[in-house]
């Protein structure tokens, strides 16, 4: 067996996930520096990325579900049965895509602490400026006290 369409596979994998490492740097820096613009391109270029990604997954996977007869059949057991090699070459780019993983997933974090950070510099802003004023009611009974005693003394 050999695993050279894998390891085609796998390199095209981490030079996607490296471009989409990058791609969330430079959401971190539009962010900080609130660039809308650029911030919008980012994520459409990153929506691309992912696409790729999947795409490149779901073939990763069938072919190792036709080599190990199963769902089961994992990196570690390609790694395991490759000559060595493919041996190296596979688990190379196995703990390369595992540590971008990672970096990636840290950026993202970022990414969404800066969000929420800006949201709730948002939030505040336009509650400085247009504060919130109490609803109004329409309803019958706005008195704590019962209406039924009469405004005029009748026995007078």
């Amino acid at each position: 067996m050999t695993f050279a369409e894998l390891i085609s596979l796998l390199e095209k994998q981490v030079k996607l996930h490296k471009s989409l490492y990058q791609l969330a740097l430079k959401k971190t820096e539009a962010l900080k520096k609130h660039d809308v613009e650029t911030l919008t391109a980012l994520m459409k270029d990153e929506q691309k990325h992912i696409l790729a990604i999947q795409q490149l997954e779901h073939n990763r996977m069938n072919m190792m579900r036709q080599w190990g007869k199963g769902d089961d059949f994992t990196m570690t057991h390609c790694i395991e049965m490759a000559a060595e090699p493919e041996r190296s070459t596979l688990s190379h780019l196995y703990d390369q895509l595992a540590k971008l993983l990672v970096h990636i997933k840290q950026a993202n974090e970022l990414n969404q602490q800066l969000t929420e950070q800006s949201l709730q510099f948002i939030y505040l802003t336009l509650d400085m400026i247009a504060p919130q004023t109490q609803p109004i009611t329409y309803s019958k009974n706005t008195y704590d006290e019962p209406l039924d005693r009469s405004m005029f003394e009748s026995k007078a």
